[in-house]
Parts: structure tokens; sequence; C-alpha cells
């Protein structure tokens, strides 16, 4: 009688070290991203027909963050988990094992602490999202990578255009330049209502303000499904046909989305000076977002690997990989080091930096964590959080710290 062999996360030994890297990269960008709704209300703030941060140096700092940030890193960071959930199904089955009840586990797990984190601390939360979105993709999980490739493409493609004509329609009625100083009108009301909480208010005020931000936000989980479900399937592609990822395929892809990526993204900088008066910024930039986003997370997914291959180009990515180790614990890390900066019950900093202030602030924050990150791996087989998922999903409790004589690979 053969017997199961029970199925534990990836050793050390199993890892694919690239991987770590491109995690650690993407919580950066996710970080710069982020900071803009942890520093203001920068939902209204973009629902504003003028520049709310007016300064030279705040426009820039926009500008660059859009086309270089803005939707390029959740995108990887969905690319990353599609890549993994083959990678779970893979060593469970090795194992003679049924990845649905562990993956089920898993997700109920990230659900929970996507809970903890909205009501906590932060309405940006993504967990929640991933928890659902990782079922759907389950769906998918022994599609061929054709189809797993074409799928991604449609939806990505249909979901972008329909989203894009559907704005430049509603611009086309006339509607949001006539009602355009009623609207003004209300998000600044509502953006010195949400900085009067966030840096004055009490933790249950802000509490409240949070739950219902996120609320919003994810009224249509359906919507951000479509978004995202594509690049989960690009993830499951790559991992199942990653063998066959030579240097000249690379460059091949990193061109294709290049063109496709920055092309996109180029559009709503040069039409940067018509927001809030003929519609043209704000569509090309919903195109710029969802398609551009997805095109550019290729492009910088395909760079890092091609670079990874470089003696000098592993030296250099290989500090993004000890937080790429921990990244379930830096991403949750980033949310009570921020909402302490900004938040009332911290430095109450809420709406007093524009986007340059806040970039550079996100570079400081991130550079701790790399030397946190480093230090912690060199001690811990894995981020403390990471370990209480892990341990919650396989029901055995895992071993955290090194021995002695173990040393790790960062």
């Amino acid at each position: 009688m053969r017997v199961k062999n029970s199925v534990l996360p990836v050793g050390e030994g199993e890892r694919i070290e690239v991987l770590d890297v491109m995690r650690g990269i993407a919580l950066l960008g996710i970080l710069l991203v982020n900071m803009k709704s942890f520093a203001g209300p920068d939902t209204p703030i973009s629902y504003l027909s003028y520049a709310y941060w007016n300064e030279s140096y705040n426009v820039a700092a926009t500008i660059l963050l859009d086309f270089f940030v803005q939707g390029n890193f959740i995108t990887m960071f969905s690319f990353l988990f599609g890549f993994g959930i083959i990678i779970m199904k893979e060593r469970a089955e090795a194992k003679e094992r049924r990845i649905l009840p562990i993956f089920a586990r898993r997700q109920i797990v990230l659900f929970l602490f996507g809970v903890l984190h909205v009501v906590l601390f932060w309405h940006g939360d993504i967990l929640i999202n991933y928890a659902g979105i990782g079922m759907i993709a389950l769906l998918f999980i022994r599609r061929k990578p054709k189809t797993l490739f074409l799928t991604g493409i449609i939806i990505l493609t249909l979901y972008s255009a329909l989203m894009t004509a559907g704005n430049a329609l509603y611009w086309a009625t006339g509607e949001p330049v006539k009602t355009q100083k009623q609207d003004d009108a209300k998000y600044e009301a509502e953006i010195e209502e949400m900085i009067n909480v966030y840096s004055d208010g009490t933790f249950t005020e802000i509490m409240a303000v949070r739950i219902s931000e996120w609320q919003e936000l994810n009224a249509f989980f359906i919507i951000t499904a479509i978004a995202l479900l594509p690049m989960f399937l690009f993830g499951m592609y790559s991992a199942k046909k990653r063998n066959l990822y030579t240097p000249k395929n690379l460059w091949r892809i990193l061109a294709a989305t290049f063109i496709l990526g920055a092309g996109s993204k180029l559009l709503p900088v040069l039409f940067y000076s018509e927001k809030g008066k003929s519609g043209v910024y704000e569509t090309t930039w919903i195109w710029g977002y969802e398609f551009g986003g997805a095109m550019m997370s290729l492009f910088y997914l395909s760079l890092i690997v091609l670079l990874y291959k470089t003696v000098n180009g592993k030296k250099l990515l290989s500090a993004f990989a000890a937080p790429g180790r921990m990244a379930f614990t830096i991403y949750l890390m980033q949310s009570v080091i921020c909402t302490t900066i900004f938040n009332s019950y911290g430095l109450g900093l809420y709406g007093s930096i524009g986007p340059m202030t806040g970039a550079f602030l996100a570079a400081v924050i991130f550079s701790v964590q790399l030397i946190f990150a480093k230090w912690w791996i060199k001690r811990y087989t894995m981020g403390p959080l990471e370990w209480v998922w892990r341990t919650l999903t396989y029901g055995k409790v895992l071993k955290l710290k090194r021995d002695v004589s173990e040393k790790s690979s960062i």
C-alpha cells in the first residue's frame, strides 16, 4: 500500500529565486501606488476636474507614477498568484493529494486576514479580492496553456475596450462638463471631511469611514474579478510553459509588451492638459490603466528574468529576494507603518503631503523593510505572518526559527 505524504509549503531548496525577486519589486511598486491613498483622500482627488496637487513637481510626480507604476504592480502580483497556483498543484500531485482542500483553506485564511486588514488598518486591501479571484482561477487549473493564454487575452482586451468605450460615451453626452462645478464642489467637501476624520478623528470614526470606503471601492466584485483574472491566467500559463522561456522568447515578449504597454500608457501623458475638459485624458487613462497596466507588468516581468540571467543583474536584483520571501508580512507591515504615520492615532499627517513627497517616503520605508527582511530571513525560514498563514492552511505547526548551523540562501 502506498502511503500518501502530506503536502507542505515550498521548501528553500524548491524555491524559484527569481519569483522572490519579482515579489520584492512588486512590493515596492505597490507601496508607491498605495502611498497616495495612505497619505490622503486619493479617490475623490482623482475625480476632480483639475490637479489638486498643482505644483509642477507634484504634477510631474503624478504623471511619472501613472506611467511607470499605476496599474503595473497589482497586475504583477496577480500574475505571481496565478503562477503559484500551478506550483501548488504540481506539488500536491507529486504527493498524490488533491489541491482543492488545501487551496480552499489557504484562501479562507487569506480572506480572514483581508477582513482584519480592512477593519483595523486600510480600505485599499487586495487580499479579500485575491481570495475570491483565486478560487475562480482554480476552475482553469487543468486547462491547456493555449486556453489559458487566449482566455486571458480575450477577457483583458474586451474588458479594457468596454471600460474605455463606456467612459468615452459618457463624455460624449456632455454631462461631465455640464455638472463639473457641482461635482468638484462635492468632491472638495468629501476631501475636507476625510482629512478631518483621518487626521483628527477617533479610531472608531476612522474605522467607520475606512469600511465605507472599502464598500464603495468593492461594490462590484465581479468587475474587479474580470479586471484581474487575465493576469492570474497569464501566470498559470507561464508556470505551465516555464521550461520553454528561452532568452530569445523573452526578448520577443519584452518587445511586444513594451510597445503595447508603453504605447497605451503614453496616451494619457500626451493628453494630460485635457484633464477635465474633453474627456480624452480620462478615456485614454482608463485604457492605459487597464490594458497598458497589464502589458507593462508583463514587460517588467520579462525584463526581470532577462536581467536575472546576467551576473551583474542577479547581484543587483537579489536585494529584492528577502522581502519577496516574506511578501505577505511586508505588504501588511506597510499598512501598519503608513496608517501610523498618517492617521490621528499616530502622527496625523493625513492630507498634508503630495505625490512627490509620498514617493520619497515610500522609498525610505521600503529601504528599511529591505534591511529588516534580510535580517529576518537570515534567522527565520519565513515571515511571521507567512508562518501563521501556512500553519493554518496546512493544519500543522511549521518550523520558523532556523537552526544555528542552517544558512539562508539570501
